[in-house]
């Protein structure tokens, strides 16, 4: 397990930038401060290479909220679903990005990183909302809706 700290790769950085602007009608000014985050943040790998813990300086409020944005998105790699997502943990001075995941749905590593753009599906609450159609691959489910942050 590598638990090196580094700066985010140009690529990640990348794929993350499009996941946030995907979910910037959602959750507003916190996508501002998420994007600032992502321009000087640090990170580590968490038990795989696509796990992706960031560094942030806040301490997180105990009890305080932890959620996965509202929108992910969907990629294939050789013919496997792929879903890439971020969380955010609530801290003293409101909610921080907390880890970015991109995740093959069998379990092996990724062939293809996950280019940013019209090829990814954009799913909220187990629906497609916009990108590619790729429910072929990975199908849609009745997930309740994320909430709003304050």
């Amino acid at each position: 397990m590598n638990t090196m700290q580094r700066p985010l790769a140009s690529h990640e950085r990348l794929l993350l930038q499009f996941l946030l602007a995907a979910n910037e009608s959602f959750y507003g000014a916190h996508v501002l401060r998420w994007k600032n985050q992502v321009e000087r943040c640090t990170v580590h790998e968490v038990n795989v290479p696509y796990c992706l813990a960031i560094s942030h300086d806040e301490i997180r409020i105990s009890g305080g909220g932890f959620i996965t944005l509202a929108r992910e998105l969907v990629c294939v790699d050789e013919g496997v679903p792929v879903l890439i997502y971020a969380c955010a943990v609530e801290t003293q001075s409101g909610y921080v990005l907390d880890s970015f995941d991109i995740d093959r749905l069998d379990g092996e590593p990724l062939v293809a990183y996950p280019e940013p753009g019209d090829g990814l599906m954009v799913m909220e609450a187990g629906k497609r909302i916009g990108g590619a159609d790729l429910r072929h691959v990975y199908k849609e489910s009745d997930l309740p809706p994320r909430f709003k942050l304050p």
